[in-house]
């Protein structure tokens, strides 16, 4: 967003070693979010062929996953060549510039609704465990395709309100016109609305999520044990995780979620912070000095921002043993060997005393 009240004689600019410096640290986390989220992709299907992982879990981290690389190849490229290498005058043209903020904020809503979705499916997995034998896989891909859907169509606000506008308040011949992707002045409303709603959606999430964590907590510190009312009105105590090592998946699980919630508020604030500063002040209102603080805080909060994808692959492998060593046999193929000793990886061949079925003893050891 160019400043109108105090045009600058010549555009804002990074400086080259600024630059410099940008480029290879947005390059370096393209590298390493490209690598650790593609592996994870790869982990998990392995690990769902082996009928390890239950197919909900799968499917909600791969759609996370892929999230993170979406927001990785899309973003750091278009960013380095047309926001800090070419910003004057905007390379891309309109639709270009329409397009890429449109995609930006897509994936943002889906990296937040994705995390809002798996919580509430761990949330069930671990306070109503009988029910995942209940459960459709179709029904699983259908809640994702859905989301996707809502981030598609909460995203249509940033699509029609950015577009080229002048840099300077007027054209002369010493300045002649210097076309900049900004938030069209006459459609202010629709970005103003398009940033409040972001910011709060993803104060909401992380508030829900906490909350859950926390839930996820309390259910496995209380009893284990579930009262079930018989057809004949008699009433049987059943285990709720069948197992410790069932129950030991799910504080892993709950502790995954948090380490998540907890690296998505660290590294998204500054950057949601960064775009309240475009609707706090008018165009008319901004100076010089506050559009050099804007620039100059992009490349921070945006690395903050492109962090939180590199960051999930690490979280699995620090809070998920089994993930670990599944990641690790993938990236060293040599590592390849049987089962594991703890029967971890095996799809156990029945249910002590016959109390859930087969398939809803199927469960997450991630």
């Amino acid at each position: 967003m160019p400043p109108v009240s105090e045009t600058p004689s010549d555009p804002v600019r990074l400086s080259v070693c600024s630059r410099s410096i940008v480029s290879l640290a947005y390059i370096l986390l393209l590298l390493i979010g490209i690598l650790g989220n593609t592996l994870v992709i790869r982990v998990l299907r392995g690990l769902r062929g082996r009928r390890s992982v239950q197919a909900s879990l799968s499917q909600h981290m791969c759609s996370l996953a892929s999230c993170d690389l979406l927001q990785l190849v899309v973003g750091i490229p278009i960013e380095l060549y047309s926001s800090i290498w070419c910003p004057f005058p905007w390379p891309l043209g309109a639709t270009g510039c329409s397009g890429f903020y449109y995609m930006w904020e897509v994936l943002c809503y889906a990296a937040i609704f994705n995390v809002l979705s798996l919580s509430c499916e761990r949330h069930q997995a671990t306070c109503q465990p009988l029910s995942l034998h209940l459960r459709q896989a179709s029904g699983v891909r259908l809640r994702i395709c859905l989301l996707w859907l809502a981030s598609f169509l909460a995203g249509l606000p940033m699509l029609f309100s950015m577009g080229l506008e002048n840099i300077y308040a007027e054209v002369t011949e010493q300045q002649p016109e210097l076309l900049a992707c900004t938030p069209l002045g006459q459609r202010r409303g629709f970005f103003t609305a398009s940033v409040w709603a972001s910011f709060f959606t993803y104060i909401g999430v992380l508030l829900i999520v906490g909350v859950t964590c926390w839930k996820m907590r309390r259910a496995l510190e209380e009893s284990h044990t579930l009262e079930v009312l018989g057809p004949d009105g008699s009433v049987q105590f059943l285990d709720r995780f069948c197992n410790g090592q069932i129950m030991t998946a799910r504080r892993q699980n709950a502790r995954m979620l948090g380490c998540i919630v907890g690296a998505l508020a660290v590294c998204w604030l500054p950057f949601q912070a960064r775009r309240l500063m475009t609707i706090m002040r008018s165009k008319e209102q901004w100076t010089e000095t506050y559009y050099r603080s804007y620039i100059t805080l992009q490349p921070i909060t945006n690395s903050f921002y492109y962090l939180s994808s590199c960051l999930t692959p690490l979280l699995y492998n620090l809070t998920s043993r089994t993930f670990r060593r599944a990641f690790l046999q993938t990236l060293i193929p040599c590592l390849q060997r049987p089962l594991l000793a703890s029967g971890s990886w095996q799809q156990q061949s029945s249910i002590q005393g016959g109390r859930l079925s087969h398939q809803g003893q199927e469960t997450s050891n991630l």
